[in-house]
C-alpha cells in the first residue's frame, strides 16, 4: 500500500521537562524515513522546555510544528490540541520524558504498508538512571503490552480487549492507530491520572484490524516527580472515575467472550483494589466513595471475579487483590 505524505504524526505534548525534552525529540528526528510529522505542544511551561522547543523547531521547521496553550491545560488538553493539528494517516503519542528508540519508525512503516491495519501495538523498555540487577530481572529490557498473538493481523475484537486489558499497559504511546480512530477517542480533560485508560475503550471501538508487534519502540523513563510518583484524593478520584467509564463502555461494547469480559473484570479489579490498599482509611468521604465505585462495578460482589482469576491460574494476582481488598476491611 502507498503511504499519503505525511504518514505519520507524533505529538509530543510537553510541561516542564527541561532535562528531557531535547532526548526526546531527537530520538524521533534520527529515526530514518519520509512523510514524518512531529507536533510538540507546550503546556504552560514554566522552566526552559519552552526554549528548547522553540530551538528544536528553528533548526527543523520543515519537520517540527510548534503549538502552545497560554496556561497548564493537563496531559489529556495538550495531546487533544496536538491530534486536532495532526495531518498523518497514523498518530503516534510519544510522552516527552520517553524515548523513540533506534528503527522504530521504519519498522512501523513497513508494517503498515504491507498489512493496512487500524492499529499497532508495540513494547517498551524500562529506561532508569541506573539499571541494577534487580530490575534486568523484572523485566524492564523488555516489557509486552499485548498478552495475544503477536505478528500477525487480528480482526477478533474480544482478541483484542483481552490481550491488552490481561497486560494492564494502556499508555497512548505503545498504540500507533489511525488519525480518525484516535480523534473519536479524545482524552478526557481534567484528570491528572488514568487519562490514557479513559480513552482506550473508544479507540478499540474504532478499531476493525490490529497487530501486536513484539519489539521494543519505546524507551519509558522511570523518574521522580511525575504524575503517579504520589498520589492524592484528586488522583485517587480519577482512578475511580476511569474505572466506572471503563466498566461501562466495554458491557456496552457487546464483547462474545468469557475471557475479554474476565480480563475486563480483572483489570477493574485490580486497580480498584490497588488504590483501596493506599489511601488513607481515616478519610471517610474518599472510603464511601471507593465502596460505592467497587458496588457499582460489582454489583454482585468480587468473590465470582477472584474465582475467574484463579481459574485463569493467576493466583498471585488473587492474593494480592485479597490482601488490598483487607486493607479496607473487606474480607473475600
Amino acid at each position: 500500500m502507498s503511504m499519503p505524505s505525511p504518514w505519520l504524526s507524533v505529538l509530543i505534548p510537553f510541561y516542564g521537562v527541561e532535562a528531557y525534552l531535547r532526548d526526546c525529540v531527537q530520538s524521533v528526528l534520527s529515526q530514518s524515513g519520509d512523510g514524518i510529522e512531529i507536533i510538540l505542544v507546550d503546556d504552560g511551561s514554566r522552566d526552559g522546555s519552552t526554549r528548547i522547543a522553540n530551538e528544536l523547531q528553528r533548526c527543523h521547521p520543515d519537520r517540527i510544528t510548534l503549538l502552545s496553550h497560554d496556561v497548564n491545560r493537563g496531559i489529556s488538553q495538550a495531546r487533544n490540541t496536538a491530534l486536532a493539528h495532526a495531518s498523518g494517516e497514523y498518530v503516534w503519542f510519544i510522552d516527552s520524558d520517553d524515548l523513540m528508540l533506534p528503527d522504530a519508525i521504519p519498522d512501523l512503516h513497513r508494517i503498515v504498508s504491507e498489512q493496512d491495519v487500524d492499529l499497532v501495538m508495540c513494547d517498551f523498555r524500562v529506561v532508569r538512571e541506573r539499571t541494577a540487577l534487580k530490575h534486568v530481572l523484572r523485566g524492564e529490557r523488555h516489557r509486552s503490552t499485548f498478552s495475544g498473538a503477536s505478528g500477525r493481523v487480528l480482526s477478533d475484537r474480544d482478541a483484542l480487549v483481552q490481550g491488552l486489558m490481561e497486560k494492564r499497559q494502556l499508555h497512548p504511546w505503545s498504540k500507533i492507530a489511525r488519525r480518525r480512530i484516535w480523534a473519536a477517542a479524545p482524552f478526557p480533560v481534567g484528570r491528572v491520572v488514568t487519562e490514557d485508560a479513559a480513552a482506550l475503550p473508544a479507540l478499540i471501538a474504532g478499531v476493525r484490524t490490529c497487530i501486536h508487534v513484539p519489539r521494543t519502540w519505546i524507551g519509558y523513563r522511570q523518574r521522580e516527580g511525575s504524575a503517579l510518583a504520589r498520589f492524592d484524593a484528586h488522583k485517587y478520584r480519577d482512578v475511580m472515575s476511569t474505572v466506572s467509564e471503563i466498566s461501562q463502555q466495554f458491557d456496552r461494547m457487546g464483547l462474545q467472550q468469557p475471557a475479554s469480559h474476565c480480563a475486563v473484570d480483572y483489570f477493574c479489579l485490580r486497580m480498584l483494589a490497588s488504590i483501596g490498599g493506599k489511601f488513607d482509611r481515616g478519610d471517610a468521604e474518599l472510603r464511601a466513595q471507593w465502596l460505592a465505585t467497587l458496588a457499582a462495578v460489582f454489583p454482585e460482589g468480587v468473590a465470582g471475579v477472584l474465582e475467574s482469576i484463579s481459574r485463569r491460574g493467576w493466583w498471585w494476582q488473587v492474593r494480592r487483590i485479597r490482601g488490598d481488598l483487607r486493607k479496607l476491611g473487606l474480607v473475600v
